[in-house]
């Protein structure tokens, strides 16, 4: 009867187990413990069957720490990361450590790399492209003595290059004949603002190298030839307009690595030509004469060659404002022809140099996302300049002689000017405007007056 009882309780409790086993599922097996052997086994059993392979352990309730990985690359710059570039309305005190205008871009070819975007500034009839995948293509037109001048340019990482020109020419043939003479006239008109220039500049490590070169017609020239014929006298008659600029500029700046203190030093060579010339020629065919003479004037030829440098760094930042102080200073020389005067029997000669600069402060303040409030202060400070003069008065050839000598020092502080403008961007769109302090001054001048506008300054960017 035991032993009956003992099978009977066996079998119940092994069927009971291995439905159990079957019931289980790996779900199970995942989110469950194992069950203890005390809770499985029997009371009592016979030697048992071998054990089934034990079930995977369950996976851990809470992950691992992942095994390190090396840091990301550092993100490119793109334009969103860089810093805003503005326009013309912007930094009008030239502090070397303020952001970046369109025109200090502009001048600075390789600077144009990567940028993506259209300008339009109506005040100053200035607007500008960049665009162009790899290389960047840049464009703008701009008025500049009456007369549209175009620029067109190409910029990489590691170099820029750019060309500018504005043509105002005219040539104009006359001729009037009849049976007993002829008369001929010629005039070549070059207007004032003609000019071409080039441009480049490139990064050399820490530095910046930014070279140009230009020819400019900064006056209108009229050269005329005019020429008289008849059976017996020949006569010709030239004038010549010379008032033109040849010129280059070489400078180096830390823009490339400058953390907090910018630089900027440059050389300047420019020949100034200031002269008028007449010429008469007169050839009789029955005696054969010819007569010459020659008139020039104008003292205002000139060589001139310019060293300067400007300064700038932060001595206010923080709460997304900065202040900026500023100092640009130039040294130039201006060595004059030496005027003859021959038929005063006259020889002038005369030199000027200086020391100017200019100290600026430029601040900015960010308002929200959106308005950004800038301003500037600057003078001009003639430090030193030298006048020198010399005339010789021969009045008797070697025999009355008389020199004169003059020779002015000064220093004198200009006026100060005051700007402020505002900036507005949303998304990919931005408006500048700024005032000059003439509007404080008299806030109807640009209602009343044509040639003055309220707005100094006024342009709209949108980015790409």
């Amino acid at each position: 009867m035991n032993i009956k009882l003992i099978t009977l309780t066996a079998a119940v409790a092994m069927t009971a187990a291995m439905a159990q086993e079957r019931l289980m599922t790996s779900a199970d097996l995942q989110t469950s413990a194992p069950a203890s052997e005390e809770a499985t086994a029997p009371a009592y059993e016979p030697t048992p069957a071998p054990a089934p392979a034990p079930a995977p352990a369950p996976a851990p309730r809470v992950k691992p720490a992942p095994a390190p990985q090396p840091a990301p690359a550092p993100a490119e710059e793109t334009t969103a990361t860089k810093p805003a570039l503005h326009g013309i309305a912007y930094n009008n005190v030239g502090n070397q450590a303020a952001d970046a205008t369109v025109a200090d871009n502009l001048n600075k070819p390789y600077k144009m790399a990567g940028s993506k975007f259209v300008y339009m500034e109506p005040t100053s009839k200035f607007s500008a492209v960049s665009f162009g995948e790899g290389s960047t293509k840049f464009l703008s037109f701009e008025l500049a003595d009456n007369l549209g001048r175009t620029t067109i340019g190409i910029a990489n990482k590691g170099f820029g290059a750019s060309i500018s020109y504005a043509f105002g020419k005219e040539l104009v043939f006359t001729e009037s004949t009849d049976a007993y003479e002829q008369e001929t006239e010629d005039i070549y008109t070059v207007s004032a603002g003609d000019i071409v220039r080039a441009r480049f500049a490139l990064p050399l490590g820490g530095i910046d190298l930014n070279a140009s070169m230009f020819w400019l017609t900064y006056q209108n020239e009229v050269s005329r030839s005019e020429g008289y014929k008849d059976a017996d006298n020949k006569n010709t008659i030239d004038s010549e307009n010379d008032f033109w600029d040849f010129g280059a500029t070489v400078a180096v700046s830390n823009d490339p690595s400058a953390k907090k203190m910018f630089w900027n030093a440059a050389v300047t060579f420019t020949r100034h030509e200031d002269a008028f010339s007449r010429e008469a020629t007169r050839k009789s065919r029955e005696d054969g004469t010819k007569t010459e003479t020659l008139d020039t004037t104008g003292k205002g030829a000139n060589v001139y060659i310019q060293p300067s440098l400007n300064v700038g760094t932060a001595i206010l930042q923080g709460n997304g404002a900065r202040v900026l102080l500023g100092l640009n200073t130039r040294i130039p020389f201006v060595f004059y022809d030496e005027f003859d005067d021959i038929r005063n029997k006259r020889k002038d000669s005369y030199f000027t140099m200086g020391v100017y600069t200019q100290p600026n402060i430029f601040a900015e303040i960010a308002l929200g996302k959106c308005w950004m409030v800038y301003g500037g202060a600057d003078y001009t400070w003639a430090v030193f300049t030298m006048e020198d003069e010399e005339y010789i008065t021969d009045y008797d050839d070697e025999l009355d002689i008389v020199k004169n000598y003059t020779t002015r020092i000064r220093s004198l502080t200009g006026a100060t000017r005051v700007n402020l403008g505002v900036r507005f961007q949303y998304s990919n769109f931005a408006v500048e405007a700024s005032i000059e302090n003439t509007f404080y001054n008299n806030p109807f001048r640009g209602f009343s007056d044509g040639n003055n506008n309220i707005l100094a300054n006024f342009g709209g960017f949108i980015y790409f």
